[in-house]
């Protein structure tokens, strides 16, 4: 065997030998999955900046810091905040006008009662009237009278009225005697004066000719007095019998020192026409028509 031979065989000797070293080395590789084709290398953003928050308004609350405790919260924009509602507060009644009394027009436009346009507490009332009896086919009296009222609260007043009435003969006394063929008994009143206390327990408005508006009341009045009839004079000369009445009526007021005036009274007293006959108890239905005016001619709206 010659040296070249010898050679060659000592090579492929040492190159078997290296082989289970080179597959130990190769064994790290993972055949499983497609490699993925490498990427150039990048440099590493930043995150971007957070934005600047703008500026927070003064009418605004410091926004809520919900990391934390909620029991400390900034206390200096709640009280700016508060301080600027009560300034805004405190001009706005500035700016609404201020109404007086005179303004309370018995005319105005308004439809539903808000409240009263017509006051007499502590006024007087003067009413001249017209009196006509209602009940009498026989013997009517016609005839005028005067109330005199002060007004202790604005729905109660005491009052003094004073009557007189002249009888009128009708035709059917005639009829009513030639029927019956007696002697019609009837007491004939002459006038009266009374003490009456005046309640008004109803108040609103009325429109009249679809614009304009008037204030009105209803009243009840009762109280007790004395009556003058034939028999209180000569020649029984018997003087005045005492005497009880109950009525009411509705007040409607133009103006701030005028009402006009409608009420029925109702007069009750003990009599005796005929001195052969027992006395019985009167009966006067008296339709009042009057004028009322108020002293002081003007009031002032008190609240209550």
């Amino acid at each position: 065997m010659t040296n070249q031979m010898r050679t060659i065989i000592v090579a492929i000797a040492s190159l078997l030998a290296s082989l289970p070293a080179f597959a130990q080395e190769m064994s790290g590789i993972d055949l499983s999955q497609p490699a993925q084709p490498s990427q150039p290398s990048q440099p590493e953003q930043q995150p971007p900046p957070e934005p600047t928050p703008p500026p927070p308004d003064r009418d605004e609350l410091a926004p809520m810091d919900l990391s934390g405790s909620q029991a400390h919260q900034p206390s200096a924009p709640r009280e700016s905040r508060e301080s600027r509602e009560a300034k805004d507060k405190e001009e706005a009644r500035k700016d609404v006008p201020i109404f007086s009394e005179k303004d309370v027009a018995l005319g105005d436009k308004v439809k539903a009662v808000q409240r009263k346009g017509f006051l007499k507490r502590g006024r007087f009332e003067l009413t001249p009237m017209f009196a006509i009896t209602v009940n009498d086919a026989f013997y009517e009296k016609f005839g005028g009278g005067l109330r005199l009222a002060y007004s202790l609260q604005d729905s109660f007043a005491l009052a003094v009225r004073g009557s007189y009435y002249e009888p009128y003969r009708t035709d059917n006394v005639r009829v009513g005697k030639l029927a019956m063929q007696s002697q019609l008994l009837s007491s004939q009143i002459y006038g009266q004066v009374m003490l009456d206390a005046m309640w008004s327990p109803i108040y609103g408005k009325a429109a009249y000719l679809g614009k304009n508006i008037v204030h009105f009341d209803l009243y009840l009045a009762a109280g007790v007095g004395a009556v003058w009839s034939a028999t209180s004079l000569a020649p029984r000369n018997e003087g005045p019998h005492l005497a009880t009445d109950l009525g009411g009526g509705v007040r409607f007021y133009p103006k701030e020192w005028l009402a006009f005036d409608l009420g029925l009274m109702a007069t009750l007293y003990p009599d005796q026409p005929v001195q052969s006959l027992p006395s019985s108890m009167q009966k006067v239905f008296v339709a009042n028509v009057g004028f009322s005016f108020f002293f002081p001619t003007t009031f002032e709206y008190v609240y209550p």
